[in-house]
């Protein structure tokens, strides 16, 4: 039988076409107005979907439409809906007030995943979830944007769990027509198709395009006819398959999506890695301006200082890395043709350029191509830096070229409408414009304690009604029987405290800490006055069996018959699950191996719920918790014996939820309302959501790398500063090695506290210039003998340079404090296309 498809595009009436507009434009998913509009047309749809605005349009037929048109409340929704929607996307922006003269500034921003919504499985977890972040308050803020990324034909797995409680994989399959996506066309109408060499083979990649806000993705897809069958399946499954797959995947995000990117007539001045892998991203764009005629010292030059890579891992294993024969077979046929070798582009990716067995690493070539790096949180930045130390060694520890921006989150998409309401009355109609305003935040203070608490009440009866749903769809699946089904009913309680553990079944998230000791957790669930819950998800790599083993070990513990009323592990996490718990629930629970998690965004979503997070002081919770808004597990101490740091941190988290929390929830004072607890609520809302969310995050990119960078490379460019600075490098490196530091002094007669201080150096700077090179006195007080941690670095002042080449430096400076000072001297490289003093890893101390 020959079986022939033709997706039909929908067609509404005119009245009704502005349906399209809005469902095309991913602003849907945070628009309250929007997703109750789409669920009044088709609820059973709108249901089975995953709440897919595309999906419930293409159920519309003649009759039905006839019926939205005469049903004036419907009417006046859309219009309304539509409004908001014209409204968003003319309104004043940040970037345009903050840098108007800014006419050709684009950032080009690469991720393997993006969590948009949950109907849009192009996401695995958290990485990807903060990818969308990125994109939506990208277009909040008015940043002049482009994403790309990978459209998946399965995407990640969905769970499911058998009758031991082990995790088992399926595959969906997206069918991109009932996606908000469209195809991107070029000038003389045709579909924008790029190509690469991959094997003996040319791989063609078609780009589609999605909408969010002011801003696209660019998602690209190698799923096509005329691909060999094995080309087909690079953008099938997310995370799955051997390193020979993942490299391919990477090759088509980085250089199929600079290609593309060029393609649709889009030239970013930016480029933004998220993680390691779009780091093939540096060798495309340097082969593009090769092919342009730019010598190759300057092109990847003109890479580098265009370039921003944002590291998410915490350790060396958790980078893709690939070996040689692998680099030679899928890459160096693509990079050949633009001149570049296999042992050129090797060396980029390796720490030892002349360790033939060591394997390319895709974080270190993402380092090495980059003018600026940053962890995801103030701890993860000092994580990374001691981990990369090894690549400046000349540099201190703390002054390592690696910055942070600290994560947020999209506070329209995770707020639940009941407490958006909340902050509609009491803050103001516009809170969502400024979220980063602090004073605004303040007015949470005046909202009356029984209207925080009761809407806490309506969501955690929302989560209990959602979690039993869900219960008996998961019973149903197994062949649950009807006892089993009524018993769901029975299962959690609406007025009971409810622990949220929510989160990816990585080994370092320690889910099993929870439950360490039954006895212990068996008395603080069953508490017959004060009971407790605690609704579970998430899903381990298909690859991670421990991880499975956990969760194995939950599912368990959860069906012994005392145990579970109060433990439900919800299978198949995902944005929607997310949401539920994370404002249902009246704590969230984190529970990593300090310091393993770079930043996590999990509790943020709970803290702008009103929600209380008890977590490690680890990622971003060191950043949050000031001991009125939450509580820690742990006092932020790192230990070098996990089992003992197992045992300390899981008795703590019992001590805490007996002694502490359990007690301040149902200690009700005479309004009967627990105000130790609504007053908790209030800190956590008035501290934690005006910082931790995305706009603020995207302003910091924007002014601490964007535009440093856009800024940066338009100088580089410009006339010949670009020859000057190789001839300026070329002359670092050829005399460095003769600069010389001595006659180091300290002039401190009393050393008393407040007096004035003159330090002075000789420096032998040979033939370089004074401007060529900065002279530092380093100072710190206290802290461990002859090391420096966290020095300050005070600009020294140069006299006469002499015959011979040498010159004294000196500073003056006031003892600010008392205690023990340090002082040493440094002598660093100095150039303005140098945007840090280490860049370089050249330092003559004194």
């Amino acid at each position: 039988m020959n079986l022939i498809e033709i997706p039909v595009k929908i067609k509404l009436p005119e009245k009704l076409s502005h349906l399209l507009d809005i469902a095309y434009n991913l602003m849907w998913c945070w628009s309250t107005d929007a997703l109750e509009l789409f669920e009044s047309i088709n609820p059973t749809v709108w249901t089975e979907s995953k709440h897919n605005p595309i999906e419930v349009l293409s159920s519309l037929n003649d009759a039905t439409c006839k019926k939205l048109m005469n049903d004036t409340l419907f009417m006046s929704s859309l219009a309304n809906v539509y409004r908001m929607q014209k409204e968003y996307m003319e309104r004043p922006r940040w970037f345009g007030s903050k840098f108007p003269k800014e006419k050709d500034f684009l950032v080009g921003y690469f991720s393997l995943e993006y969590g948009l919504h949950e109907s849009l499985p192009l996401y695995a977890g958290g990485l990807g979830i903060l990818s969308g972040d990125h994109c939506k308050s990208a277009s909040d803020v008015g940043l002049p944007f482009v994403a790309v990324g990978l459209l998946y034909r399965c995407g990640y797995f969905h769970q499911y769990t058998n009758s031991d409680g082990w995790q088992q994989e399926s595959y969906g399959y997206n069918q991109f027509y009932s996606m908000p996506i469209k195809p991107v066309y070029n000038d003389k109408g045709e579909e924008v198709i790029v190509e690469l060499p991959m094997c003996d083979r040319l791989l063609k990649i078609k780009v589609w395009k999605l909408t969010i806000g002011l801003i696209n993705l660019m998602l690209l897809d190698t799923d096509l006819s005329n691909n060999h069958p094995e080309d087909r399946e690079i953008t099938s499954k997310l995370y799955s398959g051997d390193t020979n797959m993942r490299i391919r995947q990477e090759i088509v995000l980085g250089i199929g999506g600079v290609k593309a990117l060029k393609a649709c007539g889009l030239n970013p001045t930016v480029f933004h890695l998220n993680e390691g892998h779009p780091a093939f991203v540096g060798f495309a764009r340097i082969g593009q301006f090769l092919s342009e005629g730019v010598e190759q010292r300057r092109a990847v030059e003109i890479v580098r200082k265009s370039t921003l890579f944002t590291t998410h891992t915490p350790v060396p294993a958790g980078f893709d890395v690939f070996n040689a024969d692998q680099m030679r077979k899928y890459l160096e046929p693509i990079c050949r043709p633009y001149g570049l070798n296999l042992n050129q582009i090797m060396a980029i990716g390796k720490a030892n350029p002349f360790d033939e067995k060591e394997p390319f690493s895709m974080a270190l070539a993402a380092m090495r191509m980059s003018t600026y790096r940053n962890g995801v949180s103030d701890l993860h930045g000092d994580v990374s830096r001691k981990m990369f130390h090894y690549l400046w060694v000349q540099s201190l520890e703390s002054h390592v070229p690696i910055g942070h921006v600290t994560n947020g989150i999209h506070l329209p998409s995770f707020i639940n409408p009941e407490f958006k309401r909340v902050l509609y009355h009491y803050l103001s109609d516009n809170w969502y414009k400024k979220p980063q305003d602090l004073n605004l935040w303040e007015k949470v203070r005046d909202i009356p304690a029984g209207v925080l608490f009761d809407t806490k009440r309506r969501l955690r009866e929302k989560l209990v009604n959602f979690a039993r749903k869900r219960l008996k769809e998961q019973l149903l699946s197994k062949g649950g029987s009807t006892t089993e089904l009524l018993e769901v009913e029975d299962v959690l309680r609406p007025d009971v405290l409810t622990i949220g553990f929510a989160r990816r079944f990585a080994t370092y998230k320690r889910a099993f800490l929870f439950f360490s000791d039954e006895e212990r957790l068996r008395k603080i669930l069953l508490n017959p006055e004060r009971p407790v819950q605690i609704i579970i998800a998430g899903k381990a790599h298909p690859h991670d069996n421990e991880g499975k083993d956990f969760i194995r070990r939950i599912i368990q513990t959860a069906r012994k018959p005392e145990l579970r009323k109060n433990i439900v592990f919800i299978e198949d996490y995902d944005i929607e699950i997310a949401r539920y718990i994370t404002s249902g629930s009246d704590i969230w629970l984190n529970t990593p191996r300090r310091p393993m998690e770079a930043s996590g965004t999990s509790g943020m979503k709970a803290a702008c719920n009103a929600t209380l997070n008890f977590s490690v002081l680890d990622g971003w919770w060191v950043e949050g918790f000031n001991g009125e808004n939450g509580w820690s597990v742990g006092a932020g101490e790192d230990y070098m014996d996990h089992a003992y740091q197992d045992y300390v941190e899981s008795h703590d988290l019992y001590n805490k939820l007996e002694q502490e929390i359990v007690p301040l929830f149902y200690t009700k004072a005479r309004s009967g309302l627990p105000e130790g607890w609504v007053s908790m609520m209030k800190s956590t809302l008035t501290t934690l959501p005006p910082f931790f969310n995305s706009t603020r995050m995207l302003m910091e990119y924007t002014e601490n790398y964007y535009m440093p960078l856009h800024n940066l490379r338009k100088s580089f460019e410009k006339d010949d500063n670009a020859n000057q600075y190789f001839k300026w490098y070329d002359s670092i490196i050829a005399q460095w090695d003769s600069v010389t530091v001595s006659n180091a002094k300290v002039d401190a007669k009393t050393s008393t506290m407040g007096d004035q201080v003159t330090s002075s150096v000789h420096v032998n700077i040979g033939a370089l210039r004074f401007e060529d090179v900065a002279v530092y006195t380093v100072i710190e007080y206290d802290g461990d003998s002859n090391t420096l941690k966290d020095p300050n670095f005070l600009p020294m002042k140069h006299g006469e340079k002499a015959a011979d080449g040498s010159v004294t430096y000196q500073c003056d400076f006031t003892l600010s404090r008392a205690g023990r000072l340090k002082v040493t001297f440094a002598v660093v490289p100095a150039h303005p296309f140098v945007a840090h003093m280490f860049e370089l890893n050249k330092v003559k101390w004194g």
